[in-house]
């Protein structure tokens, strides 16, 4: 009899013992130290216990080969990414940024012959992409299209010539009765990818799409017209009929701020242009540009 009551009592006890021990519980290690960067800079590792401390600067200028950029970091935005991505046990964060300014780098260079813009802005262009081949080369490389000077054409008022979609029209120099024309992007897009170099087509984009583009410090050639005509038609060797200003021009713009664009003019050297009279003078062509990415 004693010696079950014992074994009762042991057997509470124990069980006793059993319900009262606590659950251990095992605490999450504490977040990983946060590296902050913006615009891709590093800015700084931010430990998750004292990301309060860590003072976002407003503006930030970065400086990337041939390009040099001002943004602005909005705080608020900035601040709350830092916080998500605390919270996330993220161990890097991009904060937003919002670009104000660019500079690229690219020296200007003066058309040799009258009609060689084009040739001439792609030049400038693949030297900021680290190819140097010069405007002449470039020039005759380019496909022509077309007879040199116009054609009559039997029952027509129009006459033929080229299609400056697949080559140069016209002669470069100038010379000859009507003198030359020009070329389009088709064409030097082309040439730029011959000589290993991607152009991202952007005919028929934005004038914003033309600014983001730049003020990434991607330079754009764009075509522009530097009056509004005259304007001539004729026909392509397909037969199409085309209008054309012979005001056309091609530039390189390689900045921008608030007010407009840095451009490289082929004519006459740097020139700044506000986005007004760029956007003017784009539209008189059609709204064709290039940007090398």
């Amino acid at each position: 009899m004693r010696a079950s009551l014992a074994c009762l009592l042991l057997a509470a006890v124990l069980a006793s013992g059993c319900g009262a021990a606590r659950p251990t519980t095992t605490q999450p290690p504490p977040a990983p130290p946060l590296a902050v960067y913006a615009a891709g800079k590093y800015l700084a590792t931010v430990h998750p216990r004292h990301h309060g401390m860590f003072e976002i600067p407003a503006h930030l200028r970065i400086q990337r080969g041939r390009v040099r950029l001002l943004v602005a970091i909005p705080l608020r935005r900035a601040k709350r990414a830092v916080r998500h991505a605390i919270a996330a046990r993220r161990t890097r964060v991009d904060l937003p940024v919002v670009p104000l300014r660019s500079s690229i780098s690219i020296r200007p260079v003066r058309q040799v012959l009258q009609n060689d813009c084009e040739a001439t802005s792609l030049s400038m262009l693949l030297t900021a992409a680290g190819v140097h081949i010069g405007q002449l080369r470039l020039q005759a490389q380019l496909p022509r299209s077309g007879p040199l000077d116009p054609e009559p054409v039997a029952s027509s008022t129009l006459f033929r010539w080229g299609d400056p979609e697949h080559g140069f029209v016209g002669r470069a120099d100038g010379s000859g009765p009507n003198g030359g024309f020009g070329v389009y992007e088709p064409p030097i897009r082309a040439l730029a990818a011959r000589h290993g170099v991607k152009l991202t087509d952007l005919h028929g984009k934005s004038i914003a799409a033309v600014r983001a583009a730049v003020l990434a410090g991607h330079p754009v050639l764009a075509w522009v017209g530097l009056a509004a005509g005259p304007y001539a038609s004729w026909l392509t060797p397909s037969g199409r009929k085309i209008t054309v200003n012979y005001g056309e021009h091609a530039v390189v713009l390689v900045g921008a701020d608030s007010g407009g664009f840095f451009v490289n003019n082929p004519l006459s050297g740097r020139e700044f242009w506000s986005e007004s009279l760029f956007s003017y003078r784009w539209k008189l062509l059609g709204r064709r540009a290039l940007a090398l990415r």
